[in-house]
C-alpha cells in the first residue's frame, strides 16, 4: 500500500473515531450557525435554554432543564461549568452532559458519576444544603457544552424556579423557553421586568403556562451599573397557596406572608422562670423602656454567639427561646426570637422582622412576596417617637446602630395581624464620612516625618472596627498604608480608638517616616499636595455608556494636609483653589500659607443616586476633575 492510501485510511479512521467512542451522534449546534449580531460583545452564546416545571400537588414536582452554551473565548469559561444546589426539598434524579467541538461533533460525554457533591455550610453553621458541580475544561474555542438534568422537588413547593436565561453580562441567547404545568386548583403568581406575560392554556386536568425569549443580544458589564436583576430579563413565578416542610400558607401578599411567619413563631417564646426573674431584676433600676432594652441587648451580646442553622423548616422557623438561651448560640432567627422573648418578660413589646442582608439590594417587590428576596431577621422595638432596630447576631455593634447592610432597606414587620412592608431609617451621604489629617515636616533632601490620623464613620467604621478591636497589627498597618499614597512609608507607633455611640466611629493615629516624600529635581522640590490614596475616583474609562450610572453609596471625605517646608526653600507654586459643584457631588480645595507651613484642605462629596446614561460625559468629567486634583503638586525652589 503506497503512502497516499495509508494517509487516506488514517484520515478516515480519525474521522470515525468520535462515532466509535460515543456512538452515532449527528453534529449539533455548529458555532458557524450563530448570527453575527449575537456574537458581538459576547464571550458565550446560549444556543438553547429549555425549562419545564411540572407540579403534581402542593408538595411534589419535577423540574427538567436543557441548557446548551457555545463558549467563544476563554473569557467565557465560567459559562461552561455546571453548578446546582440541593437540600431535603430537591434531589437530582437525572443528568447528562456533552462537549462538542466548533463543528458540533461530540468530543466528550459527561456522566452523573463525574459530578462532585459537596456539603454547603455558612462558616460555623449547620444546614442540609449541598452543591453539585462539574468544572468543565475546554480543549479549544469555540466549544459547545450541553447539560440536561432533572430535579425531583418534594416536601413542599413555596415558589417555582426563576427564569433567567441570560443570567450574566457578556452572554447572548439564541433560544429559551419556559413551561410550567400545574393542577387546575393551583393559582399562580408571576412578575417580570421585561413586560411580557405567560401564555395560559388548559389541557385536561392541567394549566399550562409558557413563554419564550429569543435572540437576546449580549449586554456589556460596566462599572457602577444598575443591579443585574434589573438589566437582564428575569421572570419570577410562584403558587399563591404554598407548603414548606408541612407548614402551609398563602403568599398572595406580604400580609399573608407575615401571617405564615407569625404561625411559625407561636409557642417559641418561653423562657425559664430563673432567666425571666434575672432579667426583671436587671432592669428594675432603669428609668425608661429604652434603658431596659439596652440592658437586655447588652446581656444578649455578652451571653450568646451566632451560628447558622438551616435545617428544613429551620431555614424559616427559629429554634425556641428556651433552647437558645440554654445553648448560648443560635442563628439570626433564634437570637432575634430570644431577644423578643426576653423583652416580653420585662413588659416590652417588639416585632420580629424579616429583611434582605445586602448593602446593594434594598428594595422588596411590593406586589410579589417571595422567599428568595429575604435572608435575614432583625428586631424592631416600637417607641413613642421612633423605633429601635436591633441586629441580634452581633456581639459588638453598638446599641441602636443600624448597620449598612440593612440601613434604608425594606423589611417585613411581623405581628399576629400579618406582615407590613416598612423601610428602615438610612443615613445621609455626608454621614458616610472619613476625615484624614496629615502633618509632616519636610527636609532639604525631600524626606518627611510626621503623623497621620484617620477617622471613619459608617462604611469605614464597619470595615475597620473588628481589626482595630482585635489589635491585629497587620490589618491596622495595611489600613494605614492603604490610605497613604507614599512610597516606602514607614509606620511607627500607632494608637486606635473607637466611639461606641449610636453614630459610631473608629480612629487611628500613627507616626510616619517617608524617605522619598518629595521629588527633588535640580533646585526644586515637588511635594504631593494630597499624599492620600484616592483610587475610587478613577472608575470611568470608556468613551461611551450603555447603562445608567448608579452611585449606590454616597460619601464624604475631608482631608487636611499640613506641610512644614525646609528653611532653605521658598514656595514657588501652589495648586489653584477649586470649587466644583455638580448634581453628582462636589470637590472644594484650598491651599494657604501660614509662615513656614502650607495647609492644603480638600473636601470631596459624592451624592448617591441613579443618573441617566445620557449624563455619562458629565459624570465622567466630574470624576476626572477629582482624579486630576488629587495628583497635584506643591513646588518649592531653593533659596
Amino acid at each position: 500500500m503506497n503512502n497516499f492510501y495509508k494517509i487516506l485510511l488514517l484520515a478516515i479512521c480519525f474521522s470515525l473515531l468520535p462515532a466509535l467512542l460515543f456512538g452515532a451522534d449527528d453534529p449539533k449546534y455548529p458555532a458557524a450557525a450563530i448570527a453575527d449580531s449575537l456574537k458581538q460583545g459576547a464571550s458565550a452564546v446560549v444556543r438553547e435554554n429549555s425549562e419545564v416545571f411540572i407540579q403534581n400537588d402542593v408538595n411534589h414536582a419535577t423540574y427538567k432543564v436543557t441548557r446548551v452554551v457555545t463558549i467563544l473565548s476563554k473569557l467565557g469559561d465560567g459559562f461552561a461549568h455546571f453548578a446546582l444546589y440541593g437540600d431535603k426539598f430537591r434531589e437530582l434524579s437525572d443528568f447528562s452532559g456533552t462537549i462538542r467541538d466548533a463543528s458540533g461533533n461530540v468530543i466528550k460525554k459527561i456522566k452523573k458519576s463525574d459530578l462532585r457533591f459537596s456539603s454547603v455550610s455558612e462558616g460555623a453553621g449547620t444546614d442540609d444544603n449541598f452543591s453539585i458541580t462539574y468544572i468543565c475544561s475546554l480543549p479549544s474555542y469555540p466549544c459547545t457544552v450541553e447539560y440536561t438534568y432533572q430535579e425531583k422537588w418534594k416536601n413542599g413547593i413555596a415558589s417555582y424556579p426563576v427564569f433567567a436565561p441570560q443570567d450574566r453580562y457578556f452572554v447572548s441567547v439564541e433560544k429559551s423557553d419556559l413551561r410550567i404545568e400545574t393542577p387546575l386548583n393551583v393559582e399562580m403568581r408571576e412578575r417580570n421586568n421585561f413586560g411580557g406575560s405567560l401564555k395560559k392554556e388548559t389541557v385536561g386536568d392541567k394549566n399550562i403556562y409558557s413563554i419564550s425569549l429569543n435572540n437576546l443580544k449580549a449586554i456589556l458589564g460596566e462599572p457602577l451599573s444598575p443591579s443585574i436583576g434589573e438589566v437582564l430579563p428575569v421572570m419570577m413565578t410562584a403558587p399563591v397557596d404554598m407548603c414548606y416542610d408541612s407548614f402551609c400558607g398563602n403568599m398572595k401578599d406580604w400580609n399573608s406572608y407575615g401571617l405564615w411567619i407569625a404561625n411559625l413563631l407561636k409557642g417559641r417564646d418561653q423562657l425559664s422562670p430563673d432567666l425571666a426573674a434575672k432579667l426583671q431584676d436587671m432592669v428594675k433600676g432603669a428609668k425608661t423602656d429604652k434603658e431596659k432594652v439596652q440592658i437586655i441587648y447588652d446581656y444578649l451580646q455578652k451571653n450568646t454567639r451566632y451560628v447558622s442553622i438551616q435545617l428544613g423548616i429551620g431555614g424559616y422557623q427559629p429554634i425556641d427561646a428556651l433552647t437558645v438561651s440554654k445553648m448560648g448560640f443560635g442563628d439570626c432567627k433564634g437570637l432575634t426570637n430570644l431577644m423578643k422573648a426576653m423583652l416580653t418578660s420585662v413588659g416590652i413589646a417588639s416585632n420580629y422582622c424579616v429583611i434582605r442582608l445586602d448593602a446593594k439590594d434594598k428594595d422588596l417587590y411590593p406586589d410579589f412576596p417571595s422567599f428568595y428576596q429575604l435572608n435575614h431577621v432583625i428586631l424592631m422595638v416600637p417607641q413613642k417617637n421612633d423605633s429601635i432596630w436591633l441586629e441580634c447576631t452581633s456581639q459588638t455593634l453598638p446599641f441602636g446602630y443600624i448597620h449598612q447592610d440593612i440601613a434604608g432597606h425594606n423589611a417585613i414587620v411581623v405581628s399576629d395581624k400579618g406582615g407590613q412592608l416598612v423601610r428602615l431609617p438610612s443615613y445621609t451621604d455626608k454621614q458616610n464620612r472619613q476625615e484624614s489629617v496629615v502633618e509632616v515636616v519636610v527636609s532639604e533632601e525631600g524626606s518627611a516625618t510626621g503623623k497621620a490620623a484617620f477617622t471613619q464613620y459608617l462604611d469605614g467604621y464597619e470595615s475597620t472596627v473588628y481589626g482595630f478591636r482585635s489589635n491585629d497589627t497587620e490589618r491596622i498597618l495595611k489600613f494605614i498604608n492603604g490610605n497613604l499614597k507614599l512610597p516606602q512609608v514607614k509606620i511607627g507607633k500607632f494608637v486606635v480608638s473607637e466611639d461606641k455611640s449610636v453614630f459610631p466611629s473608629t480612629r487611628v493615629e500613627a507616626v510616619i517616616d517617608v524617605p522619598d516624600f518629595a521629588n527633588r529635581t535640580g533646585s526644586r522640590l515637588f511635594i504631593p499636595a494630597c499624599p492620600l490614596a484616592k483610587t475610587s475616583f478613577n472608575v470611568f474609562t470608556a468613551s461611551t455608556r450603555n447603562l445608567d450610572i448608579v452611585l449606590g453609596t454616597g460619601f464624604s471625605e475631608s482631608d487636611t494636609i499640613t506641610i512644614t517646608i525646609p528653611q532653605t526653600y521658598t514656595l514657588e507654586a501652589l495648586p489653584k483653589d477649586m470649587d466644583v459643584n455638580t448634581a453628582f457631588g462636589s470637590i472644594k480645595t484650598k491651599a494657604k500659607v501660614d509662615g513656614d507651613k502650607i495647609v492644603y484642605i480638600q473636601d470631596i462629596d459624592i451624592i448617591s443616586g441613579r443618573y441617566n446614561r445620557s449624563q455619562y460625559t458629565e459624570v465622567k468629567d466630574f470624576f476626572a476633575q477629582i482624579n486630576a486634583a488629587v495628583k497635584r503638586n506643591i513646588v518649592l525652589k531653593k533659596l
